[in-house]
């Protein structure tokens, strides 16, 4: 099987026979299908990672978040508000989709050689709303 190359803009994504390092139709820079390919494996482990790791935090995190003041019956508490705990949890639900958005975007590009604008907003716009429970979190005073 020949090489391809395919093209790193998402809007054209051209793949051509060969090690190419220009696109024939726009002009914008090739890379290599296997490149793509290894990335879109290293996107698949990352994501599968945080919705394992985060989905065991949020299960272990929840029931005293849920229960502001309460001591549970492993003897851990939340001291915090309401709207802390929401926070919070909305904090790590971001996390796990953000999870599920890589897996399905390492997926995608491992089948397709190729690049999504779909998953680059999706990316894009999951790390800003994380940006934004990350720094509302940050504001956090003692009660």
């Amino acid at each position: 099987m020949p090489d391809l190359s395919t093209c790193n803009q998402p809007t054209c994504a051209v793949t051509v026979e060969g090690d190419v390092a220009t696109c024939p139709k726009c002009g914008g820079p090739m890379r290599a299908v296997r490149e793509s390919r290894a990335r879109g494996w290293i996107l698949l482990v990352l994501g599968l990672f945080l919705i394992v790791v985060m989905g065991a935090i949020t299960l272990t995190l929840a029931p005293s978040l849920l229960s502001p003041g309460e001591t549970g019956s492993d003897g851990s508490s939340f001291t915090g508000t309401d709207d802390q705990a929401r926070t919070a949890l909305g904090l790590f639900l971001m996390v796990i989709l953000f999870g599920f958005v890589a897996t399905a975007n390492g997926v995608y590009i491992i089948r397709t050689g190729r690049q999504s604008w779909v998953f680059i907003a999706a990316t894009l716009a999951i790390a800003a709303v994380l940006g934004i429970l990350g720094y509302s979190i940050m504001g956090w005073k003692t009660p």
